[in-house]
């Protein structure tokens, strides 16, 4: 497979590093940022290419008459929309991805501008709404650091940082089945100082541990509960940053949860005023996030969630842990970049929104094609979970998840079968037409294709 990343920035760099790890797949790399190109050839073993990306002419020197997919993530949506027009008219390339953060392009009004008759661009990514989507949901839902969606809500993936007021700790997970049998939820991983675990029935978990747990939606909080989370209803928003992200979360917030209090804090004037403009209820005050009046003029200390989602991973990381030292109840930082993802376990911060990886896993999905209806990556790329459709060439169809010789790197957390959702046990038979979610690490992603039965060409 031939694939051209347009963007060398840190979305491209992880894109093309996460590539690069599949095997088999022949990348290059447009971009006329020199320093950019470096960082990724001195990384990475990919073809770099200087020069504007929707240039016919760079484009045909990468090899765009036989290309299989591009990917453009520069920081120009317009550029990235072009780039793609380009490669399927000059050079039929069927399979375009662009990334396109500007939100009026995406409302509802201008279905038909993506459309079959509209612009040429088979894929579009909008990893912005998915972020603000997600920290909406976790206004809802208190607790977690990490929280998913499968299979139209039905199925979430939660994850948790347990702590010594978990209840469950130190029990074998056979156990807390046991205790909790109709809690319909499994842990799938757990990272323990860095290192990834697919559990087993014995495996037990301990303080400190990240725990990810794939459970029925419906149980979401009494999950949290039994974890040691507590269930509280948000009351008090505070959003650092006045930007396109801020401004979706207030948004979905004023609609969703209409007794929230929702503050937002930005320092550029211009960005303060067009955010008030566009919010109905949302307190929007211009000023410094690190200056300590206007913290106090928030009311940091009375938050519930603190979100900071500026365009600085190192004010997000330092506003986040001074929130929580000034009382906030939790504190999440969006990193764009991986400079300080390591340092994040270390500091007082409840969770990472990584807007990087949302877009690493949008393209993922349209690389793992046919039967996959949901890709996420997790730990920087280190873990998967996808969605599948269970089809009757699958060999899991049919037997008892007993006999089916599961690597021991790949955990099946849930079936949805129709409205049903199903935890599977030994016993458990998959039927055709079932929806499937699993938990992989990377390095066994590849194993799903024989379970799957996926066409040639499906990796």
């Amino acid at each position: 497979m031939k694939i051209i990343i347009c963007g060398a920035g840190e979305v491209g760099f992880s894109i093309a590093k996460y590539l690069e790890n599949e095997g088999d797949i022949d990348i290059t790399v447009i971009d006329d940022n020199v320093d950019r190109l470096h960082k990724i050839s001195n990384s990475i073993d990919v073809t770099t290419l200087k020069g504007k990306v929707s240039s016919p002419k760079n484009l045909s020197n990468a090899g765009a008459s036989d290309a299989d997919m591009l990917i453009a993530v520069t920081d120009s949506d317009e550029i990235n929309i072009v780039t793609c027009e380009i490669a399927d008219i000059l050079f039929n390339i069927t399979t375009t991805i662009a990334r396109v953060r500007e939100k009026d392009y995406m409302e509802k009004d201008w279905d038909n501008l993506f459309s079959t008759n509209g612009l040429k661009v088979s894929n579009i990514i909008s990893p912005e709404e998915e972020v603000a989507s997600m920290l909406a949901r976790m206004v809802a839902i208190s607790g977690a650091h990490d929280l998913l969606s499968f299979s139209e809500d039905k199925v979430r993936l939660i994850g948790v940082r347990l702590d010594e007021s978990c209840p469950v700790i130190n029990t074998p997970l056979e156990q807390l089945t046991e205790l909790f049998p109709d809690l319909n939820s499994k842990v799938v991983l757990i990272v323990r100082k860095e290192k990834l675990i697919v559990p087993n029935k014995l495996s037990q978990m301990l303080e400190g541990d990240d725990v990810y747990l794939i459970a029925d939606s419906d149980n979401t909080k009494r999950v949290l509960s039994i974890f040691g989370k507590e269930s509280r209803q948000t009351r008090k928003i505070v959003i650092i940053g006045g930007g396109r992200i801020s401004i979706s979360i207030a948004s979905i917030l004023e609609k969703n949860e209409p007794n929230a209090k929702v503050t937002i804090i930005e320092r550029n004037k211009e960005k303060a005023e067009y955010a008030a403009s566009n919010l109905k209820k949302a307190l929007v005050l211009h000023g410094d996030a690190l200056e300590k009046e206007i913290m106090q003029e928030a009311r940091i200390e009375d938050s519930d969630i603190v979100f900071s989602v500026t365009d600085s991973d190192e004010i997000n990381t330092l506003v986040s842990m001074l929130s929580k030292k000034a009382g906030a109840k939790s504190s999440f930082a969006l990193l764009n970049g991986s400079r300080y993802q390591s340092l994040i376990p270390s500091l007082n911060i409840d969770g990472v929104i990584s807007p990087r990886e949302l877009t690493v896993s949008r393209v993922i999905k349209h690389l793992r094609r046919g039967r996959v209806l949901t890709v996420h990556e997790l730990i920087d790329g280190a873990a998967e979970v996808i969605e599948f459709r269970a089809e009757e060439s699958s060999k899991l169809i049919g037997i008892p998840l007993k006999d089916a010789k599961l690597p021991e790197e790949i955990s099946i957390g849930a079936i949805v079968r129709e409205e049903e959702v199903i935890v599977p046990k030994a016993d458990t038979v998959i039927q055709k037409g079932d929806r499937v979610v699993v938990l992989s690490l990377h390095e066994a992603v590849h194993k799903l294709e024989t379970l799957f039965s996926v066409d040639v060409g499906f990796f």
